[in-house]
């Protein structure tokens, strides 16, 4: 064995007692930590879908309701509601019946309760009082009739009248779908 004298056993002692650190914090210390700050983030993240998941059920339910709320209109309207005849009716009482060019119908967007209905039809030199009756009589929350899109344009022809685009949409009840 080689002799070491005193010095040089404090320095052995010392370097031992360093790599005795260094092992301990290489090998259990900083692990431990970096799994921790994992646990931490993993955490955060976690908090951050449950969020995310009541916000989610918090508008189903919302989005519940309002189906059941639309059925329940569907259910209060008259039988046999169209959307078509709907808008001749009202285009009669606002005295714009003369003034459609034409009406296109069709259908769009289904889902397994719900279909919409809708009827692109143009006016041609109707004054801006007929289009307000109209559009105020026309447009109904409670027989779930509302405008997708207009556009009004300036009659070049006979003056102060307008022409006028418009896409209607209703929402009806799918066929063959009941109410839940």
């Amino acid at each position: 064995m080689i002799k070491l004298n005193q010095r040089e056993k404090m320095a052995v002692g010392i370097a031992g007692v360093c790599l005795f650190v260094f092992v301990v914090l290489q090998f259990i210390v900083f692990p431990l930590v970096d799994k921790r700050a994992k646990l931490i983030k993993g955490l955060a993240t976690r908090e951050k879908a449950v969020v995310e998941m009541r916000s989610m059920q918090a508008r189903y339910r919302d989005l519940s309701q309002q189906r059941g709320s639309l059925i329940d209109r569907l259910a209060k309207r008259e039988a046999g509601f169209s959307l078509f005849s709907f808008l001749e009716k009202n285009a009669a009482d606002s005295s714009v019946k003369e003034q459609i060019a034409y009406m296109k119908p069709s259908e769009s967007a289904k889902n397994e309760v719900f279909k919409q209905s809708l009827v692109e039809m143009k006016l041609q030199a109707v004054g801006l009082q007929q289009l307000v009756e109209f559009l105020e009589k026309t447009e109904s929350p409670e027989q779930l009739v509302g405008i997708d899109k207009i556009t009004i344009q300036e009659n070049t022809k006979e003056e102060a009248t307008l022409d006028v685009t418009l896409q209607m949409v209703s929402v009806d009840q799918a066929t063959g779908a009941s109410p839940q």
